[in-house]
């Protein structure tokens, strides 16, 4: 299929089958090619146990398919039909009250549950057999929005799947023991099959740590479990759209899959979200990621929270995706649910049938897709700069978080548009990612280095001549989250020869802090403080607040090597961070993009040349400077020296 390309979630079964001809010459004129459907359509499906009905949904598939629109094929497990219920009611989620679930949701049975399970072999299987070979089926979407929002199963199965998880990753209950302190509290076990799930009670945070993890394993080996089925027939690349969350583990649950699929709903304040997602998500596979779900205008599940956006919007917002690494844009959803569920939500089409006031910019962006289709399909984006964001530090930071709130995910945010308005475009990676062909790596609080390789991958990037800016609370803890005994810090003292003597919660009230140069570093939440042993250059210390403290750095650049560590052990302020990125993209050797207003530059090379996709993100004219000419593959203009654009504008611009 001729990429990138714009598509929609697509509900045929909520609607008489007169309105599919109607809805499909609609698709026709907004431009979208692919419509994503069957995702929670079970019932229709196999309206009763075995009985299979997929004629309804061939029809659907093969009309779409002459009209010339593809179709991705979700597999429909998130909404299991009542038959399942009441043959089996353990297949619901418990509750640590004891209560369960019900029928009428969605996502709300247990990923452990053997009824489940069969049950959903049975109609992959089923939609495998029916639809594998099919011609216009381009991909495959398992479930929807995997993820336990905060409510974990503790079921009998859930439970035995926890201990069973502990055996594993422990071997015995006094090596559990011993590696959780569970002398504290009395808290130690004799059995695993002893050990608690996170009740209520005040539970040590490696418990609710391994208990988490126990139903995230759960949740991606039901996925890589649907996925080992629908490869017994069909060779199109197989996903599950994921939303903005790293609790579960992208890498862990995209490992298995071909395709890499993303839902996210943002508003103007917080577009610059989801390009930090994106700038995350085309480094976990080595082809173009899918972003499955957006919407034209709003969010609205139950309710609207958002107001008119202006216009633009949903063109820009349609295009960030595609600019960053993806290869399509799809919507939420194609027609207004007319009953039922979200009926306030955005769409293409309302309940009626009639364009809602985006359609325009729906269409242009698929217009202007097709204009730079050879370009966008022929490139990569290109960086030399990468920027960590762990799935460990967010599961340790969940059960352990340091400071109250969702911080972490948004401190490694603050620094990402730091990047950006900097005019730098960084890969954002996971630990597994490589490090070759980086010439700065970023990494802000990744609290353990004891996550796979990662701890021999950096010193091997920093000894080759890699330049590593390290972050606070980053090497301070082991791959459980509990604290060394021996040392502050797994790795680093020894490497760097230093010795962090403190952590300090500070609001700035107290704790004084200053650049050499003279100028105050403004530090927020925390300052971790160390002694040169063995060298190092000063970039920052303490100057008041308490006399233990005066004299101790808060920021050093060490040689290790032929590159360099600039550990810095204090969360600052925007301005700060800035200038810590000036001086590490001046060591490194890398050349940021110099901008106006807030503008998100993509570098792309590949066999269909080079060049830049330039997206405005804050409704405000914005500029990017040039060396030599480049033309807008959009509008035909060609700029030399600096290229303007408008309010959230977008321009696909290629080397003259």
């Amino acid at each position: 299929m001729k990429t990138p390309f714009l598509g929609c979630a697509y509900y045929p079964e909520d609607w008489d089958d007169s309105q599919l001809d109607y809805d499909i010459s609609m698709m026709k004129k907004a431009g979208i090619r692919c419509a994503r459907i069957g995702e929670f359509a079970w019932r229709k499906m196999e309206p009763k146990r075995g009985q299979y009905e997929f004629g309804w949904l061939h029809r659907v598939v093969d009309a779409l398919g002459e009209a010339g629109i593809a179709v991705v094929l979700g597999t429909p497990t998130a909404t299991p039909p009542i038959w399942l219920g009441e043959a089996f009611p353990d297949v619901f989620i418990r509750h640590k009250d004891g209560t369960r679930q019900q029928h009428g949701g969605r996502r709300h049975c247990c990923s452990n549950n053997p009824h489940y399970l069969e049950a959903s072999d049975q109609i992959v299987h089923a939609m495998g057999r029916e639809f594998g070979a099919d011609p216009n089926v381009i991909g495959w979407q398992l479930d929807n929005e995997i993820l336990a929002w905060g409510t974990h199963c503790t079921c009998e199965y859930c439970v035995k799947a926890y201990h069973d998880h502990l055996r594993r990753a422990y071997g015995t209950v006094e090596a559990l023991n011993a590696r959780w302190n569970l002398n504290l509290f009395s808290q130690a076990y004799d059995r695993f099959d002893e050990i608690p799930g996170d009740w209520d009670a005040w539970h040590n945070p490696h418990l609710k740590y391994e208990w988490a993890a126990a139903h995230y394993n759960a949740d991606i080996a039901f996925m890589h479990r649907q996925a080992a089925i629908l490869r017994l027939y069909t060779k199109a690349p197989i996903g599950t759209d994921m939303m903005p969350t790293n609790a579960m583990g992208y890498e862990d649950m995209c490992g298995d899959l071909d395709v890499v699929m993303f839902n996210h709903y943002n508003t103007p304040e917080n577009l610059n979200d989801a390009v930090f997602w994106f700038d995350y998500l085309r480094t976990l596979k080595d082809r173009p990621f899918w972003n499955t779900e957006t919407a034209t205008t709003w969010n609205g599940s139950t309710a609207i929270g958002q107001v008119l956006k202006p216009e633009g919007w949903c063109r820009v917002n349609s295009w960030l995706p595609v600019a960053l690494g993806g290869e399509c844009n799809m919507y939420w959803l194609w027609r207004q649910h007319w009953a039922g569920h979200e009926l306030v939500h955005g769409s293409v089409l309302t309940p009626e049938g009639r364009p809602v006031h985006a359609f325009g910019e729906v269409r242009r962006t698929a217009e202007e897709y097709e204009k730079a289709s050879e370009f966008i399909a022929g490139t990569k984006v290109k960086t030399d700069v990468a920027l960590h964001f762990t799935n460990k530090s967010w599961q340790l930071f969940d059960q352990q978080k340091v400071f109250d709130g969702n911080w972490y995910a948004g401190d490694v945010q603050q620094v990402h548009r730091a990047m950006l308005k900097g005019g730098i475009r960084p890969d954002v990676i996971g630990a597994t990612h490589s490090l070759d062909g980086y010439k700065l790596l970023v990494s802000p609080c990744v609290m353990t280095l004891e996550d796979g390789d990662l701890a021999e991958k950096v010193k091997k990037f920093v000894e080759d001549g890699g330049v590593w800016v390290a972050g606070p609370l980053t090497d301070v803890r082991n791959s459980i989250g509990a604290h060394y005994t021996d040392r502050a810090m797994g790795m680093m003292e020894e490497w760097l020869g230093i010795r962090q003597d403190y952590g300090i919660p500070t609001d700035g009230s107290v704790l004084e802090t200053t650049w050499t140069d003279g100028e105050p570093l403004r530090v927020r939440k925390w300052a971790e403080n160390y002694t040169n042993l063995s060298g190092g250059e000063v970039l920052a210390s303490v100057t008041g607040g308490h006399s233990a403290l005066v004299g101790e750095v808060v920021i050093g650049r060490y040689k290790v090597g032929r590159g360099e560590v600039i550990l810095c052990g204090a969360l600052l302020e925007d301005a700060d961070i800035a200038k810590l990125l000036s001086i590490a993209y001046a060591d490194a050797g890398v050349t940021p993009y110099e901008t106006t207003g807030t503008l998100n530059v993509v570098p792309r090379a590949g066999e269909a040349g080079e060049g830049l996709i330039l997206c405005e993100t804050a409704h405000a004219p914005a500029s990017v400077k040039i060396d030599g000419a480049m033309t807008d593959l959009l509008t035909g203009e060609t700029f030399e020296g600096e290229i303007p654009l408008e309010p959230y504008g977008v321009r696909v611009m290629k080397q003259a």
